[in-house]
C-alpha cells in the first residue's frame, strides 16, 4: 500500500484525490493546507487520517511514502525540496516552478535524496494527444508541420492571473503544449512572443501569442488568454497543417467508421491531397486516472515515472524564453 500525503487541498488536489481513491494499492493518508478549513474539508471528503496547516509536520509521519504537491506554482519549490529531504517520492503539479533556478534546485534535491520526482503533465496520458503524436510522426502530414492552438477564458482563482504567483497563461496553461511539442518535435530552437493585458485587475500580462520553432523545422503557434470577461470563453483552435495534409479535431467530411461510440471514442480527420479525408479514431480514457495509475505503480516499485524532473525543466525553458520574448518583442534562442 502506497500512503500518500497532499500538500495543498484545493481544486486540482481534489481532482487528483478523486482518482487516487479508486486505485488499488493507494491510500490518501494525510493532507496539509495553510487554510485550516480547506484541510478539514479535504480530510472529511476523502477520509484522510491526518490533516494539518503545516506540511512539515505531515512529512514527519513515519508511514508516509509520497506526496502530491498541489499548491499554487510559486509555492512549489519549498515543499518539494522538504519532501525529498524527508525521503518521500514527489508528484508536483505543473508547471514545475516559476523560474529555472528553483526547478533545478528541486530536481537536485530529489536526486540527492534518491527519491522519484514526476511533474503533472497529464496530457502525456491523454489518448487524443497520443493519437495526434502518432499521426504526425507517421509522416502522414509531411514535415515540417505547424501545430496551431488557441484558447481563451478566465480561470477561477485570482493567482492564475498574477505573473508573480502563477506566471500567466503562457507558463501555467501552455506548459502542457510545450512539453507535448517536445515529445513530438524534439528540442526547441527559439521563441517569439507578444504579451498583452486585457483585464486591469490582472497582475502582469494575462494574454499572449507565441511562435516556438524547433530544431526539426516544425513550429508551434499559440494564442492564450486568461483576461477575457466572464462568459466569453472561446472554443479551442487545435489543428496541424503540413505539406502533405492537415489534421482537424473531430469528424468533418467523413462518417465515423464502424463500430464507433461517441461515448467511448474520439476522432481526428486527416485531409490529404485531392480532397481525400480519413478519420482516425482513438479510445476515450480519463487522462487523470491513467496518470494516477502509472505514478502509483512506479512509486510503489521505486521506479521513475514517464515524466521526469528534466522534462519539467525542458518545458520551463520554453516558457521562460516565451515570457522573455513577450516583454522585449524579440526572438529568444532556447
Amino acid at each position: 500500500m502506497l500512503n500518500i500525503g497532499f500538500i495543498g487541498g484545493g481544486g486540482i488536489a481534489r481532482h487528483h484525490a478523486a482518482r487516487l481513491t479508486q486505485i488499488k494499492g493507494a491510500r490518501i493518508l494525510a493532507v496539509a493546507d495553510v487554510v485550516a478549513a480547506a484541510a478539514n474539508s479535504f480530510a472529511s471528503d476523502f477520509g484522510t487520517e491526518y490533516h494539518t496547516t503545516d506540511y512539515r509536520r505531515m512529512l514527519d509521519l513515519p508511514d508516509l511514502d509520497a506526496v502530491w504537491v498541489c499548491t499554487p506554482t510559486f509555492q512549489h519549490p519549498a515543499p518539494v525540496i522538504a519532501a525529498a529531504k524527508a525521503g518521500k517520492h514527489v508528484f508536483c503539479e505543473k508547471p514545475m516552478a516559476l523560474n529555472l533556478p528553483d526547478a533545478r534546485r528541486m530536481l537536485r534535491a530529489c536526486e540527492q535524496a534518491n527519491v522519484r520526482l514526476t511533474i503533472g503533465f497529464v496530457r502525456r496520458f491523454d489518448s487524443q494527444w497520443g493519437k495526434l503524436k502518432q499521426i504526425v510522426q507517421s509522416g502522414a502530414l509531411g514535415r515540417p508541420v505547424i501545430w496551431r492552438f488557441a484558447s481563451g477564458g478566465r480561470p477561477g482563482p485570482a493567482w492564475f492571473r498574477d505573473v508573480n504567483k502563477g506566471g500567466g497563461p503562457l507558463i501555467d496553461g501552455a506548459v502542457h503544449n510545450y512539453d507535448f511539442a517536445l515529445q513530438i518535435f524534439g528540442p526547441a530552437a527559439s521563441a517569439q512572443a507578444s504579451s498583452l493585458q486585457f483585464d486591469p485587475t490582472s497582475v502582469g500580462a494575462d494574454t499572449a501569442s507565441a511562435i516556438i520553432n524547433f530544431a526539426s523545422g516544425d513550429q508551434h503557434t499559440l494564442i492564450w488568454s486568461w483576461g477575457m470577461a466572464e462568459g466569453t470563453a472561446v472554443d479551442r483552435l487545435n489543428d496541424i497543417i503540413g505539406p502533405k495534409g492537415s489534421l482537424q479535431f473531430g469528424m468533418t467530411a467523413q462518417k465515423a467508421p464502424a463500430p464507433f461510440d461517441h461515448k467511448k471514442h474520439g476522432a481526428f480527420t486527416v485531409k490529404t491531397s485531392r480532397g481525400r479525408a480519413k478519420v482516425h479514431t482513438y479510445p476515450l480514457k480519463d487522462m487523470f486516472t491513467e496518470q494516477a495509475k502509472h505514478v502509483i505503480k512506479c512509486f510503489a516499485r521505486n521506479e521513475q515515472p514517464l515524466v521526469t524532473g528534466t522534462d519539467g525543466i525542458a518545458a520551463l525553458e520554453i516558457a521562460t524564453a516565451v515570457l522573455k520574448s513577450g516583454k522585449g518583442q524579440r526572438t529568444i534562442k532556447i
